[in-house]
């Protein structure tokens, strides 16, 4: 009875082979987890949360930005406040990041200008930019825009993007 599947040649085997396919089906094939959606380039986001914020849009604002579960499948166990010896929860560190990017987003709603229409004209990162390896994060994003008008001016409208195989999306709304 040599290759049957009650063999216990095969059988072992057979076991062995479906629990390393549901271990690798589980796991991703051996990635990291990914953002869900991001924008084709950081102009693209800075963008679509201009025009979120010229349509004063919060759901726009906050589907724009990292959600609770890519930051605790993704982002946070590569922060180096996730290793063991700091022993700090992600749900806290998720819960105090959303809280000050909930409200800087909204003091932002509140200080941008009603009816104005602004059209982005480019995008600089003033800080650093850190690889995590899964993903990477761009620090002091500078907006500049121009108004109806033609004049130029520079907003800090967003802090940080995230990057993940080329896509993008809000990191956090925290300008500091």
């Amino acid at each position: 009875m040599t290759g049957a599947i009650g063999s216990r040649r095969c059988g072992g085997g057979l076991r062995f082979a479906l629990l390393a396919g549901i271990l690798t089906f589980a796991t991703g094939c051996g990635r990291s987890p990914a953002l869900e959606w991001g924008l084709e380039s950081p102009r693209a986001v800075a963008e679509a949360v201009v025009a979120a914020l010229d349509a004063r849009d919060v759901r726009a604002l906050e589907r724009l930005s990292v959600n609770e579960q890519e930051f605790r499948q993704l982002v946070w166990p590569r922060q180096p406040a996730a290793r063991p010896e700091r022993n700090i929860p992600w749900e806290y560190a998720w819960k105090s990041l959303a809280a000050r990017s909930r409200h800087q987003l909204k003091g932002r709603l509140s200080e941008w200008a009603r009816g104005q229409r602004f059209t982005v004209v480019g995008l600089t990162f003033a800080g650093e930019t850190t690889d995590y390896g899964a993903y990477r994060v761009h620090r002091r994003s500078v907006v500049t825009l121009r108004d109806a008008a033609g004049r130029l001016e520079t907003m800090r409208v967003f802090g940080s993007l995230i990057e993940q195989g080329g896509r993008y999306r809000v990191f956090s709304y925290v300008v500091d």
